[in-house]
């Protein structure tokens, strides 16, 4: 049992080694949660380009990247290679030699083109995990087809259900959702095939489809919708199976009742202060409701418009039924809440002095990880890096002289 007298051990995955090939947002948010869990990931970017998502908002020279950049790549070294040419790849081989893990986000078949895909590092390295993270699938019609987080939205059905009636424009997940989603599934994989590695000895080849990531978010509508052969109308802010589980605007604002069971609901007329709805057949048992959930949230509109969230908020509450505030990003950072659970850390930046950035979301006691430092510079641990494989400073330069790092 883990006590507070205890010691804390090393990051789980410290001594792990991770080559990051990866760019844009999915790639790049698993590689960042294996780092914040003590691996060590050197981010290998193409010389004087580097990972498009560097120039993304303008807000930065390119170099030190965008804060978009900042906010999925914390916790890695950053190197420059370009894998394009022959004396690229050889040092991305000899990296290979002695890595744990692999990461790649390329459409299928570019690094093996390249000859530094699966087979050939693998070869030389049977312990490697490599994981590639495609759009589509390795395989089928939509393999080769590009993809980025709205495309996936878009076809994985989630904007299908996002939005407030299918009579008005479809509305993406504010948050990349298939991107993050994606790369939380790799870096889970990831530390399965670790995991799976201290039995058999042996690496192995991980993909994982963004598609598949994004499908799996619809969780029960999805079986739901295959069972039944049916679709579903957008979800506004409800639910289809659950009534009144919603926001509603107040006289000044927006919040949320979830009736999750009929136990909250027995309780929130006599709170908001109209007892006659409990009596009325139309809202009984929650099938009656969401077979009535239109007059019901018709009802409940009308009287949430008469005074101040905070009034109602405070009333919901004491009847002990789950409500809250719709906050902006800023005011989630305000909570206390937030800032006991230390959501944010503060990070060196190379203009800024120092920039709050997102802490790990993981709380291991016994082994804590923790946001070792923020995004890299373009190429900033390149020297460091390479030198530790035993390139010396003349052959350093040599390479950086010809652009190949």
């Amino acid at each position: 049992m883990q006590t507070s007298n205890d010691a804390p051990r090393p990051p789980a995955l410290t001594g792990i080694k991770v080559l990051d090939f990866s760019h844009q947002a999915a790639g790049p948010w698993a590689t960042t949660l294996l780092g914040d869990l003590g691996a060590d990931v050197i981010k290998i970017e193409k010389p004087g380009r580097g990972d498009a998502i560097r120039y993304a908002q303008g807000d930065e020279t390119f170099e030190v990247g965008s804060l978009n950049f900042w906010g999925l790549n914390r916790s890695k070294r950053g190197i420059t290679i370009d894998i394009s040419t022959d004396e690229g790849r050889s040092l991305v081989k000899r990296m290979a030699a002695t890595a744990d893990v692999v990461l790649e986000n390329f459409r299928p078949g570019v690094m093996d083109r390249q000859g530094i895909g699966y087979e050939a590092l693998s070869a030389e390295n049977p312990r490697l995990i490599y994981c590639g993270i495609t759009a589509f699938g390795t395989t089928g019609p939509m393999a080769q087809k590009p993809g980025m987080d709205l495309i996936l939205q878009a076809t994985g059905g989630v904007m299908g259900l996002t939005g407030e009636s299918k009579d008005r424009p479809p509305v993406k997940a504010a948050p990349p959702v298939a991107d993050i989603s994606t790369g939380i599934y790799a870096a889970y994989a990831v530390a399965a095939a670790l995991f799976e590695r201290e039995r058999s000895g042996r690496g192995q080849k991980i993909e994982i489809a963004m598609l598949d990531a994004v499908v799996s978010l619809l969780s029960d509508v999805a079986l739901k919708s295959v069972v039944w052969d049916r679709d579903f109308e957008p979800f506004g802010s409800g639910h289809p199976d659950i009534v009144p589980y919603q926001a509603f605007k107040a006289r000044d604002g927006w919040f949320i009742v979830a009736c999750l069971t009929n136990a909250f609901w027995k309780r929130l007329p006599e709170a908001i202060g109209h007892p006659e709805l409990l009596s009325d057949p139309r809202f009984t048992a929650m099938r009656d409701r969401v077979k009535n959930k239109a007059a019901l949230i018709e009802i409940l509109n009308a009287i949430f418009a008469e005074a101040d969230r905070a009034d109602w908020i405070a009333r919901i509450e004491a009847a002990d039924i789950p409500t809250c505030k719709v906050n902006t990003v800023r005011e989630v950072f305000a909570l206390e809440q937030a800032k006991v659970n230390q959501t944010l850390v503060r990070v060196p930046h190379p203009t800024r002095g120092e920039i709050p950035i997102l802490n790990c979301p993981v709380k291991m006691l016994g082994s804590p990880g923790r946001v070792v430092r923020g995004a890299p510079t373009l190429g900033q641990h390149t020297d460091e890096v390479l030198s530790s494989y035993g390139v010396e400073a003349a052959e350093l330069e040599r390479l950086r002289g010809l652009g190949i790092i």
